[in-house]
């Protein structure tokens, strides 16, 4: 029987194991940053606009001179030219004076906002007519309005997503100090595993595990050392493991860690090191073991590619994050449940779902069935001390 211990118990002991791993940045350029992970707070030099900028096309004017006006009253404002777009001289207007302006110009000196071209007329004179009141910074986002100088734009952890390669560029950083990638060793064991790029024959299976865990840790901003497969040898598996070990930030093994005869991960695991548990109470992936050993953190997966993959996600990549110091920031919606799913298992229960109109329909398959997962956009947890959930019923939805 394995001594099982709550998800936040577990995730405890294992937080509590390793820290972020510092002195591991690199400096790359900005194009090639993307997905990369910030190592440093990235604070602002400067004002982005530096210069009060219309967001549309129309007129610069002071305000208070349009207050009142109307389509049969408009305001005459005696125009005084155009402004060009990237013109470095400086312009300004007086009382009663305005300038065409193009969206993303630059506002003239002693000018406070922009009428939009559709409410103003030209009856080809001196003038300009405004047809509609322009309220103070009404079409006009003012100096260091989207970023001001001395401003925090990325905080140290930050994935840098499509989004913040453009503030960057904005700012005119062209190098940026990021994270460099963790090595995860991945060791798949049993004598009826093979190569996935070989055809099974009688009870033999294919390596799912290791292709799986190496896109989970590429998908966690980490590279990935698969290693040759291992047959149930204690001997041979403690070797690899003692040489992933020297090659590796992390290590993540495959099979062989369900009580029994071939639990055989957790009997090397205490000869290398100190395993920290044996159990989860979690429905799939309780037979999971949580190590360290040569001063790294090695987990003993469960052979099922759907268990090991929720294991990966909800304990792997919450600690690789934080030897990373990425901030997490789980993507999760509260949908209806599509029927009623029972639950007693004592567990908490990890039930994949697809997502249609708000509605969350399970994706049932049995264990080892690996289908669900490419079926699946997210997951649903039933609470261990619960009998399930109803139809209708409202459930938080982790997206994948």
């Amino acid at each position: 029987m394995l001594n099982v211990l709550s998800q936040e118990r577990a995730l405890e002991i294992i937080l509590s194991q390793v820290s972020e791993i510092e002195k591991n940045n690199e400096d790359i350029p900005l194009l090639q940053a993307v997905s990369r992970i910030a190592a440093k707070d990235i604070d602002s030099f400067e004002n982005i606009p530096h210069f009060n900028r219309s967001t549309v096309d129309g007129f610069a004017l002071r305000a208070s001179d349009t207050f009142g006006c109307s389509e049969s009253l408009p305001a005459m404002l005696r125009f005084k030219g155009k402004i060009i777009m990237g013109e470095d001289r400086a312009l300004s207007i007086d009382g009663g004076e305005c300038m065409e302006i193009p969206t993303g110009g630059m506002l003239p000196e002693n000018a406070d906002a922009v009428s939009m071209v559709e409410y103003t007329e030209n009856y080809g004179d001196e003038f300009r007519y405004i047809q509609k009141p322009a309220a103070p910074l009404e079409n006009v986002i003012r100096t260091g309005e989207d970023v001001s100088k001395g401003q925090k734009v990325i905080e140290k952890g930050t994935v840098l997503r499509i989004q913040e390669i453009g503030v960057l560029s904005a700012l005119g950083i062209d190098i940026v100090s990021v994270k460099k990638p963790l090595t995860v060793g991945i060791i798949s064991t049993g004598d009826e595993i093979i190569p996935f790029t070989e055809k099974p024959k009688g009870s033999q299976i294919r390596d799912i595990n290791s292709s799986l865990l190496a896109a989970a840790a590429a998908g966690t901003f980490c590279r990935s050392m698969n290693y040759p497969i291992v047959p149930d040898d204690e001997r041979k598996l403690q070797k690899a493991v003692r040489t992933a070990l020297d090659e590796c930030d992390a290590l993540l093994i495959s099979g062989g860690s369900s009580a029994g005869e071939k639990d055989a991960v957790s009997r090397v695991l205490s000869a290398l090191g100190t395993v920290h548990f044996h159990g989860i109470a979690i429905k799939p992936g309780k037979p999971t073991v949580f190590a360290t050993a040569s001063g790294k953190p090695v987990f003993g997966l469960p052979g099922h590619p759907v268990a090991a993959y929720f294991v990966f996600r909800l304990f792997v990549r919450t600690m690789l994050y934080k030897m990373l110091g990425v901030k997490q920031n789980d993507l999760c919606f509260n949908a209806v449940i599509s029927q009623n799913i029972p639950s007693d298992h004592g567990r908490e229960e990890i039930i994949p779902v697809s997502i249609k109109n708000g509605i969350a329909s399970p994706v049932f398959g049995k264990a080892g069935i690996i289908s669900v997962l490419s079926r699946a956009d997210g997951y649903i947890i039933i609470g261990r001390n619960s009998e399930g959930v109803l139809k209708g019923e409202a459930v938080k939805v982790y997206l994948f």
